[in-house]
């Protein structure tokens, strides 16, 4: 069975029949493709610069020349592509952004589709305007792989027990209770939904019950139980916590410290995104990303669409995918900005190396009723859902209520609209009353983006 459908069956499973999972080898569970990105890891580490750019232009090669041949879009570039070697080739490609993607979405559809085993994916929805697309079955498989790849740089093994702060569903909480188990990744998954001032003690009683090797989640989250820890003076120095994982935020100025001096550890950050083009990690000795070459193929753009190559300069990340098939994204724009890095680093590593993300990942809160603190990124949904939805946006203007505002197509109905509000109540349970309310418009900001969350709650800054 491929790696996406055991996984739906496992999430389906009841909580008290997912304990045996635990006892498999996960490198067993997530198959072939994570054992052929697990495998490369020593190999990629040690490569020279030139031993890089040789694999990096052999695989570039090969989607290119798919894209061309499968690809309607890029059926044009096939001469280019067959002339020049991949890395020339791939400037001849045009910049690809997200309204250009879903406007003509059938055109950057491979023919023959049907013979890929995909999935259906959307975007977390961040911006208020998700991106439907489609992965490789072995995506997630290969995703876990480079991400435990990043991990182990801390020394985390697919064993480790893990405490989780993510955004994940929550349907069977009790009163005081506020973690359920996930034994396939020995983790305890914490409700980032219920963090205030009248609950982390019990999440600090739970945490040294549990006694995690590693603290995994959204900054926004962690940073309300580091900021806890630190004002009650309390000492987690017992519990040994080899590393703080961060995931799906940028990090405020003085949070890294705080995490470490909170956990008594490090913290260590990523650089991902759903579309899976870019991924980079922190190292054993310096917080800029390490581009992964077996990953994607990053370039960072400047504001007049050419490609900055020098230490120390700025731009937009852009993205050209190296393994996913379904739906290959070439020279994708994030929308996100970072600073390029010289590839030389005391780790040893020789990727392409980039800092100071900003776009996407910023920390915001929505205030539950019990005054919990709730990262929108914490309410990001992944699904169709969405699919009658132009955009949306949350306000709030009172503690424990918040209204999300849909700008929806002309098909959507009352179950769509009752569809999206039981899955937020999935998430948030009592915590948090979300009302839905249909308007005609979400003005953008004069840049043309989207705020995600309007917070007008009196006193809130």
């Amino acid at each position: 069975m491929a790696f996406q459908p055991k996984r739906r069956f496992y999430e389906a499973l009841p909580n008290t029949f997912k304990a045996p999972f635990g006892w498999i080898p996960f490198s067993l569970i997530a198959g072939r493709p994570y054992r052929d990105v697990t495998r490369r890891t020593r190999a990629m580490d040690r490569a020279s610069r030139e031993e890089l750019a040789a694999y990096v232009e052999d695989a570039l090669g090969r989607m290119l020349r798919f894209a061309c041949d499968q690809v309607p879009a890029y059926a044009g570039l096939a001469g280019i592509v067959g002339r020049l070697k991949p890395t020339e080739a791939l400037k001849a490609f045009p910049f690809l952004d997200k309204p250009t993607l879903q406007q003509g979405f059938d055109r950057y559809l491979p023919k023959n589709l049907h013979r890929f085993p995909h999935w259906e994916c959307t975007t977390g929805g961040t911006t208020g305007n998700q991106l439907r697309f489609y992965l490789d079955d072995a995506s997630h498989s290969r995703e876990m792989a480079f991400m435990h790849r990043i991990w182990a740089r801390a020394g985390y093994t697919p064993r480790s027990r893990k405490a989780t702060f993510r955004g994940v569903p929550f349907p069977d909480l009790h009163e005081g209770v506020y973690w359920q188990e996930n034994p396939i990744y020995h983790e305890l998954q914490f409700s980032p939904f219920h963090m205030g001032e009248a609950t982390l003690d019990a999440y600090v009683a739970r945490l040294r019950a549990f006694r995690p090797e590693f603290l995994h989640g959204y900054p926004s989250a962690l940073w309300l139980l580091a900021e806890y820890v630190l004002r009650h003076g309390i000492d987690l120095g017992d519990l040994s916590i080899k590393a703080v994982l961060l995931a799906s935020e940028a990090m405020y100025p003085g949070q890294r410290e705080g995490f470490e001096k909170a956990f008594r550890c490090r913290a260590l950050s990523w650089y991902g995104h759903s579309e899976r083009l870019i991924l980079g990690g922190e190292c054993e000795k310096d917080s800029a990303y390490h581009q992964f070459p077996d990953y994607g193929v990053m370039e960072i753009v400047d504001a007049d669409d050419n490609v900055v190559a020098e230490d120390g300069q700025k731009g937009e990340l852009v993205g050209t995918g190296l393994l996913n098939q379904s739906l290959p994204l070439i020279r994708y724009r994030t929308g996100d900005l970072a600073r390029r890095r010289h590839h030389t680093c005391a780790c040893g590593r020789a990727f392409d190396r980039f800092d100071t993300v900003e776009g996407r990942w910023r920390q915001e809160y929505v205030v539950g009723k019990s005054g919990s603190k709730i990262s929108p990124s914490a309410l990001n949904m992944h699904g169709r859902i969405f699919d009658k939805v132009i955009r949306y946006q949350y306000y709030q203007a009172a503690p424990g209520r918040m209204e999300l505002r849909v700008m929806a197509t002309d098909g959507f109905s009352e179950q769509d609209g009752r569809a999206i509000q039981q899955a937020f109540a999935d998430k948030v349970g009592d915590e948090l009353e979300v009302v839905l309310r249909l308007v005609e418009d979400i003005p953008l900001t004069d840049r043309g983006k989207l705020r995600r969350l309007i917070q007008e709650i009196p006193g809130m800054a």
